[in-house]
């Protein structure tokens, strides 16, 4: 019944009736905003549920797809060959490619392992032909050597071993008594020290690259033959920071006097007494350095402290405590990270299988990244050409991203992972857009791999990686 009829009897009604169509009205008013408020709860906690049980029992790695495979997905949906030819249906040649791709792809990687072997320093050792190898009734005298003999090669490990070096220092009196000179001894870490430099290297090379826990490190030197406490460990790695402190120091201002600046910080959990507390790793990036700072918490005054009284510009992410680089004695221009943003749209797609609603924006973020991809394949980067391909195709693209957030904008919870992705990308619009008049900014703030990978750490930064302890 149309609402105009229903308000007519209404009209008929006598006063108490009336009243009692008023008060359930009302009622059901109310109903309808539990009812309202009570969906998007359950919408809500589902979401959490299912974030918190792939994260359970899902991968424990990240599932988020590197840049990529997303470029790679939405160039070849077909799985191309090596060739550029569509992929083989038939099973034997289908596997035959397989391979042929898994070693392109290898190729770079065995072509390291190969250099680092050549650079291995051999041991060369002759062996003799016994008696008991020649035929009945010779004797090694009835044979003579041809050549230099066959070489055989083979690679062997050597068990990790710790010397004593014993310097013996000449002392020269003079013929006259008046002098007695000793010998310069070695230079050291520290004057007096009991341990070399090679040991505190290893210290330090063992905890920061290799990942390897003191305790580890004080029973592989027990089985090696050389027990060294563990709170000596520490004072070895602490003291190598402090001798690479101005080292360390160089590494920050060369990242401040750089026109462009990647920032980023993530929780570190420090192992205090009886408990554990949570800190923050802070990392400041430039072409020429990578900087690691740790501090107990994430206030904007660590930020300030990194890049305060610096200009250009700083790529991070959509954190409030980086505000502070854009104002006062900061005179950085502040652009946004593509790679966030893309993150919380596939943390909205997993949360929500069936849907997967963010696929279209995932798609259109690659498209952005393609763009970079054929750029670097033209090593055309930070050119005049390379700006005119922002300001046509990637403007286009992030056209269409923002028409595709505006649709959606209001019509999901602000606390879900699709509302939250929303609302970061609203917020972030002018950022986000600043990379199309400069060529020279890179589309997120994450370490990695140029090509898209952003996953490892590109191999002339990793002599910078010693972060120095407080």
């Amino acid at each position: 019944m149309p609402p105009e009829e229903l308000d007519e009897l209404e009209k008929g009604l006598d006063p108490t009736a009336r009243y009692i169509v008023a008060y359930l009205r009302q009622e059901n008013g109310s109903l309808r905003e539990q009812l309202t408020a009570a969906t998007e709860q359950l919408a809500i906690l589902t979401e959490q549920v299912a974030d918190l049980n792939r994260r359970l029992f899902g991968r424990r790695a990240e599932k988020n797809p590197t840049v990529r495979e997303e470029i790679r997905r939405a160039i070849d949906p077909n799985e191309l060959t090596v060739d550029g030819e569509p992929m083989p249906i038939e099973p034997e040649a289908r596997a035959k490619e397989k391979r042929r791709k898994a070693r392109r792809d290898s190729e770079q990687e065995r072509q390291i392992r190969r250099l680092g072997k050549k650079a291995l320093p051999v041991i060369l050792e002759t062996r003799e032909v016994e008696a008991g190898q020649l035929p009945e009734g010779y004797t090694l005298e009835d044979f003579r050597e041809l050549g230099e003999g066959k070489l055989v090669e083979r690679y062997e490990h050597v068990r990790e071993h710790l010397v004593l070096q014993r310097f013996v220092l000449q002392v020269l009196a003079s013929k006259d008594g008046e002098h007695i000179i000793t010998a310069a001894s070695p230079p050291g870490v520290v004057d007096g020290g009991l341990y070399g430099p090679g040991l505190h290297a290893h210290v330090a090379v063992s905890r920061c690259d290799d990942s390897m826990p003191l305790c580890r490190t004080e029973k592989t030197l027990t089985r090696a033959g050389a027990p060294i406490a563990r709170s000596t460990l520490c004072s070895l790695f602490h003291r190598t920071a402090e001798q690479l402190r101005p080292l360390y120091d160089e590494m920050k201002r060369a990242v401040r006097r750089s026109q462009y600046v990647h920032a980023d910080e993530t929780g570190q959990p420090v192992l205090d007494k009886d408990k554990c507390h949570r800190g923050w790793m802070w990392l400041i990036l430039s072409h020429q350095a990578i900087v690691y700072h740790y501090s107990e918490g994430r206030g904007s005054d660590t930020a300030k402290a990194l890049l305060g009284e610096t200009a250009g510009n700083v790529t991070a992410d959509g954190y409030s405590g980086y505000n502070c680089l854009t104002t006062g004695t900061v005179n950085r221009v502040r652009s946004g990270c593509w790679g966030h943003l893309r993150r919380k749209a596939f943390e909205a797609m997993t949360t929500d299988a069936k849907n997967h609603e963010s696929r279209e924006v995932l798609d259109l973020i690659a498209e952005l990244y393609k763009v970079e991809d054929e750029v670097r394949d033209r090593r055309i980067e930070g050119s005049d050409e390379h700006l005119a391909l922002r300001q046509t195709r990637s403007r286009q693209i992030v056209t269409s991203i923002w028409r595709w957030f505006d649709a959606r904008d209001g019509k999901h919870s602000p606390k879900s992972k699709m509302g939250g992705a929303i609302t970061y990308a609203i917020k972030q619009r002018e950022t986000l857009e600043r990379f199309l008049d400069d060529p020279n900014l890179q589309l997120d703030s994450r370490v990695g791999d140029r090509r898209g990978g952003v996953q490892e750490m590109p191999i002339c930064f990793r002599p910078f990686r010693l972060t120095v302890p407080h």
